[in-house]
């Protein structure tokens, strides 16, 4: 039997656990499924050529004056600026182990369970980098420890009469974005923030439950619900919650040439099998850049990504998807006594 499972792990390619891990995310994952991480097919190039950070050139607004004609009068001209997104190459890898006696002992062959959970550790370990760097694009502060959105993006509603959050609240966030709100598809939540516009839903219609959803998914106000309980409440009980557009961030997976994604191993003499991983990807918010100030390692870990002062905003406000509101549950609200009569 032992020998079967290490045959199973020897008979797998590195291409081909790279393309199961990348279908897996693609079928489980609700932030791609949702479009919130898109793929940017210029960006696999540039991560299979190896570095620490890949460059995507682009060209600002044109300044353009309107200008009056008049004889002998020549018309001025405006200038484009050109841009650039900078972001991290991110080097990263895990590894499992189990041992012969183990799988002799439990009856069952544990090397398709490694491999599910490793399809399902891509998609957590995606959804922890995008919050890393959620955290600082958002962050309360001054100077270097404020967000490069916070001043842009963020509805704070927290501080009202009434601070629970409301369709009147999510409406008011979506328009920072001014006409440019309609490409906002998602709406990314703590499952208590999700309960309660459930609860809100015995007097409204805007949150409609998946098995009423012709698109087959839960939907607010027209947007795709995404449930993430790592959006934990701050101490004062404000919860953050996001408004993504389509395509927000990119999401990037390739393989550098002298990379080994996947790599089976044997300790012959303790009867133990070992599997590692590795994976070089991009998740990038488009519209900022990475500007690679505080790095504790040859490559950020999620500290550093949740640092403000490591980001930098390139587009104009209108042109980068991501809003956040802060608001409060009725869950948390004190219940004011009925004053006797």
């Amino acid at each position: 039997m032992a020998n079967e499972m290490t045959k199973i792990l020897d008979t797998i390619t590195p291409e081909q656990f790279t393309k199961y891990t990348n279908w897996y995310a693609e079928q489980n994952s609700a932030f791609i499924q949702s479009g919130i991480l898109v793929q940017t097919p210029t960006l696999d190039q540039m991560i299979t050529a190896g570095g620490l950070l890949v460059t995507m050139p682009e060209w600002g607004k044109t300044v353009l004056t309107d200008q009056v004609l008049a004889e002998d009068t020549s018309l001025e001209t405006g200038k484009v600026a050109a841009k650039k997104q900078v972001a991290p190459v991110l080097y990263r890898g895990t590894g499992a182990a189990y041992t012969d006696l183990s799988a002799i002992v439990a009856g069952s062959n544990p090397a398709t369970q490694i491999l599910n959970d490793f399809g399902v550790y891509t998609i957590e370990s995606d959804q922890e980098i995008l919050q890393s760097i959620i955290k600082a694009l958002f962050a309360k502060g001054t100077g270097a420890s404020k967000g490069a959105l916070a001043d842009s993006h963020v509805s704070d509603q927290s501080g009202n009469a009434n601070p629970v959050i409301s369709p009147e609240m999510v409406i008011d966030a979506r328009s920072i974005l001014g006409t440019s709100r309609n490409k906002l598809v998602a709406i990314a939540m703590h499952s208590k923030v999700k309960a309660e516009l459930e609860k809100q839903n015995t007097q409204t219609r805007h949150y409609i439950p998946a098995s009423e959803s012709k698109a087959g998914f839960d939907t607010y106000l027209g947007m795709r619900v995404v449930e993430d309980d790592a959006l934990l409440p701050d101490v004062n009980n404000v919860y953050d919650t996001y408004l993504y557009a389509n395509g927000a961030f990119g999401r990037n997976t390739a393989t550098p040439a002298d990379m080994v994604t996947y790599e089976p191993d044997r300790d012959k003499a303790k009867g133990n099998n070992m599997l590692y991983v590795r994976r070089a990807r991009v998740i990038h918010p488009f519209g900022l850049s990475f500007v690679n100030k505080t790095v504790s390692g040859l490559t950020p870990t999620n500290a550093d990504l949740a640092l403000p002062a490591n980001w930098s905003k390139v587009r104009d406000d209108k042109k980068i998807g991501l809003i956040c509101l802060r608001h409060k549950i009725s869950a948390d609200i004190p219940v004011q006594a009925t004053p006797e009569v």
